[in-house]
């Protein structure tokens, strides 16, 4: 994928694949150890897949085990780390989810250093005690150095095995008067100039590739049988040398990388320089381009000619082919996620260009700057995208040029919070492709936009959709995708005029065929008709076709996505409780996919549903809080304030001793906001309106079920004055600010009949809502209706009503609802001097809270009792 979001989509799946293997591999009775060894040599990739790793699938964790089962281990030497790696270890010690134990090695002690002589020379310790004490000093107790130094006494004939005294025996002054390397590269050198030339020759060659080297390579370099032959006898002389080890065949390495890294520090920089072009020339040349087989070698080539070119062997009159084979390695190294090295072989084209080519070769400077644009954003290198955009931009002969670069500046824009500067960016693009779309449309034009489109969609069945005409167009298509792209900074800033786009995109696509994006525009269109003409049944058809269309298309990264839509959309007819297991399940096929602009989104809601739904909330706490800790781990900064707000609310709920809200408040990086006013604030002094709402709701939910009326009220009232869109709070917003309606009105005071009206209002919308699930909204309505007859003095219809909310909420399991309805039953009978009807019914909703795990309810009830 050209585009920003898929290479990251790729680079999560990649990560959240390997935490699937690793949950699959390990459980309370099957632990797992995994070392890592010379961490020093990890780049930026390494670590992070390290760090996915160790933090792992939180939300599985919840139904597995407790995550406690894998144990990483990893070592580095200290003296060659650089900044970058300490960063990512920081980062560990710091992480509140994974214990961490630093242990530091240093050389080998006197007494340990003896116990290993003596366990080598096969003799007592007391006996390698002297010849330990000058081993030990020599070396300072480098287990290496000292293996090394001891060889290194045998061939110099100190340290002899005497037959006659059938023991290992040794000339303490020899030993003391031996000189030895400072380091164990100088000593390692010497081992290997002490080989024959042939052998040092093959381990030079050996030493400017990676790790291994097989016979892939080999017939390219040495093409003649005889060469080849002698060549691979030179390394099998070696692996007598106890240098080099020979795995199956044909593929050797070196038994350590101090012998690699020895091997090739014997070259001077010129003659590294001339074997690394020698090797990339052979292998250009005798391996035939566009090929399978040069393919799987491209990255060989392109290191070797690369490295050649640090050293200042090179040839300018190829420059522009080397520049090419960077270029492919580049993309090769997207597809495979791994975005440092793309930015590598991005920089050494660009480099090789030697500045923007004009003529034959101006498609190849467009590739480059385009590339390079994006791995840099990849790697958050935002200055040096933004070098590459300039120039981009300065050179493209045409808009359809610009329009790569154009993708990879909004994305960043939106990654880093721009959203105005971003939709503008969108709009002057969208203005340039001939599509001039007006994002300040009224009510009343979104209205008529949606009507409009209604009307066309009228005409055709979704059978028409999924099985109709394809976009082909390529103008086309790209107005499509920046007219999606324009829904991001749309839904934070401007909600209802993501319907205006919507319904553009929708169409489009009836005129000229359907594409991906088209189903995004169903699917927002489907929201628009929800949210202005209550048409569920509507919105539901369209958005199911969304997805029918994308799996028809096969469009694998969106099939997440919509469904997760799709999954939002079913509380209206399937039960809430069941919904639940699907966004989790939807949760981790979002990360499978590396979707991390819907996956919050999905989070949002599993978190949301589990609190609305009477799950207990001892487990919904423990989900909510996986969650927010993967939102924190991905850098999800809007969702964790929605988030936030819920979290603390199911543990207001509980009674949680949960002294400090502070370490929550922590996770938004964020020092100026320490509490929920702060949070609220920040939300509405930033435009966030989705959540400024989601803080007003969690407000109105804990003032209602704390039974603080007049601030429930108000709470309502500031939810509704902001809400610019349907949300599935909605319809809990409504039965809150019914009931409460219905209870205020006892007040009888001069807003009475206003409350009324409201009460009368939520009630005749659950009346139309029952009608799709009397499973998720009956118990809702019957104490809405039980509390309007309580009102007007109807006692024995408010009776029944109460009773029959009980009994629907039990039915539909909802044990938080059956708890509400008996705690309102026993103040009706309370209110009409019943005191001992009314005290069993608080005792039912005491009972019911504590199942729910509201102990926070169960004691209120205990001290009103």
């Amino acid at each position: 994928d050209e585009f920003a979001s898929g290479s990251q989509m790729s680079r999560r799946r990649l990560h959240f694949l390997f935490q699937k293997l690793i949950n699959a591999v390990c459980s309370d009775q099957r632990h797992l150890a995994l070392f890592f060894d010379d961490l020093q040599w990890a780049d930026d990739r390494c670590m992070e897949l390290l760090s996915a790793l160790m933090e792992r699938d939180h939300l599985q964790e919840l139904d597995d085990n407790d995550g406690t089962n894998c144990l990483f281990i990893g070592s580095f030497r200290s003296n060659e780390t650089n900044d970058n790696l300490l960063s990512h270890f920081d980062k560990f010690e710091q992480s509140t989810s994974v214990d961490v134990t630093k242990i530091e090695l240093g050389g080998l002690a006197k007494v340990e250093s003896n116990n290993m002589v003596s366990e080598v020379l096969r003799l007592p310790a007391r006996l390698t005690s002297p010849l330990n004490e000058l081993v030990q000093r020599k070396t300072t107790g480098n287990p290496f150095h000292i293996i090394h130094f001891m060889q290194s006494l045998v061939k110099d004939s100190i340290l002899n095995y005497s037959l006659s005294d059938k023991r290992w025996v040794w000339d303490i002054e020899a030993v003391k008067s031996t000189s030895i390397d400072k380091t164990v590269l100088e000593l390692l050198a010497r081992k290997l100039s002490q080989l024959p030339g042939n052998i040092v020759d093959g381990l030079k060659v050996l030493s400017c590739f990676g790790p291994k080297v097989d016979d892939t390579i080999m017939k390219y370099l040495y093409t003649s049988p005889e060469s080849r032959n002698e060549f691979i006898a030179c390394l099998d002389l070696a692996v007598g040398e106890n240098i080099l080890e020979k795995s199956g065949d044909s593929a050797y390495s070196f038994v350590h990388d101090m012998l690699k890294q020895s091997a090739y520090t014997v070259m001077s920089e010129e003659e590294k320089g001339e074997k690394h072009f020698w090797i990339g020339m052979h292998l250009i040349a005798n391996a035939s381009a566009d090929t399978d087989e040069f393919n799987a070698i491209i990255f060989s080539i392109v290191d070797q000619i690369n490295a050649a070119n640090t050293y200042g062997v090179t040839e300018e009159a190829s420059h522009m082919n080397f520049a090419e084979l960077n270029l492919k390695a580049g993309k090769t190294s997207i597809d495979v996620s791994d975005f440092q090295s793309a930015l590598s072989y991005m920089k050494a084209g660009v480099s090789l260009l030697n500045g923007w080519q004009d003529g034959e070769y101006y498609d190849m400077s467009l590739q480059l700057y385009e590339t390079a644009a994006l791995v840099s954003y990849l790697n958050t290198d935002i200055g040096l995208m933004q070098q590459y955009l300039e120039i981009l931009f300065e050179n493209a002969k045409c808009f359809e040029d610009r329009l790569h670069g154009y993708l990879v500046m909004i994305q960043s824009l939106l990654s880093n919070g721009k959203h105005v500067e971003a939709m503008k960016k969108i709009l002057f693009i969208l203005q340039e492709l001939g599509e001039s779309i007006s994002i300040n449309a009224t009510p009343k034009e979104v209205y008529i936009e949606l009507m409009s489109t209604k009307a066309l969609l009228d005409t055709i069945s979704p059978a028409d959709v999924i099985n109709g005409k394809r976009m082909a167009d390529k103008w086309l298509r790209w107005r499509l995708r920046f007219l999606q792209l324009l829904n991001t900074p749309l839904y934070m800033l401007q909600p209802h005029a993501i319907h205006v786009t919507a319904c553009r995109t929708v169409k489009l696509s009836v005129e000229h065929g359907f594409c991906s994006d088209s189903a995004v525009g169903l699917q927002i269109y489907g929201f628009g008709v929800l949210n202005i003409q209550n048409d569920v049944e509507e919105c539901l058809k369209w958005n199911h076709t969304a997805l029918s269309l994308v799996k028809s298309l096969g469009a694998k990264q969106m099939i997440p996505r919509v469904t997760t839509n799709v999954n939002i959309l079913a509380y209206w007819k399937e039960p809430l409780q069941a919904k639940i297991e699907s966004l989790k399940e939807n949760h981790h096929e979002l990360l499978m996919v590396g979707d991390l602009e819907i996956l919050p989104l999905n989070a949002i809601h599993c978190c949301r549903q589990s609190l609305l739904c009477g799950r207990n909330l001892q487990t919904a706490q423990k989900e909510c809080a996986a969650l927010l800790h993967e939102m924190h781990q991905l850098r999800q900064m809007n969702a964790l304030i929605g988030m936030i707000s819920n979290h603390l609310s199911i543990l207001k709920l509980i009674g949680s001793n949960y002294v400090s809200e502070e370490p929550l408040f922590r996770l938004l990086g964020n020092s100026e906001i320490n509490s929920l006013d702060e949070l609220l604030q920040f939300c509405k002094s930033n435009r966030l309106v989705g959540p400024t709402q989601q803080c007003y709701f969690d407000r109105l939910m804990l003032a209602f079920w704390s039974k603080n009326y007049e601030e429930a009220a108000q709470y309502a009232e500031k939810y509704s004055e902001c809400h610019q869109t349907r949300r599935f709070p909605d319809l809990f917003q409504t039965f809150y600010q019914g009931i409460t309606a219905f209870r205020l009105v006892r007040l009888e005071d001069e807003k009475s009949r206003e409350w009324a009206d409201v009460g009368k209002n939520a009630l005749s919308k659950y009346e139309t809502w029952v009608n799709y699930s009397d499973w998720n909204w009956e118990n809702k309505m019957l104490l809405l209706e039980a509390e309007s007859h309580a009102c007007i003095g109807e006692l024995e219809i408010a009776k029944s009503k109460f009773q029959a909310s009980i009994g629907s909420a039990q039915k539909h399991r909802f044990v938080h609802e059956e708890g509400l309805a008996s705690e309102l039953f026993g103040m009706f009978y309370d209110e009409n001097g019943n005191k001992e009807e009314a005290m069993q019914q608080y005792s039912h909703a005491r009972s019911c809270y504590q199942k729910w795990g509201a102990f926070a309810l169960a004691d209120r009830l205990n001290t009103a009792s």
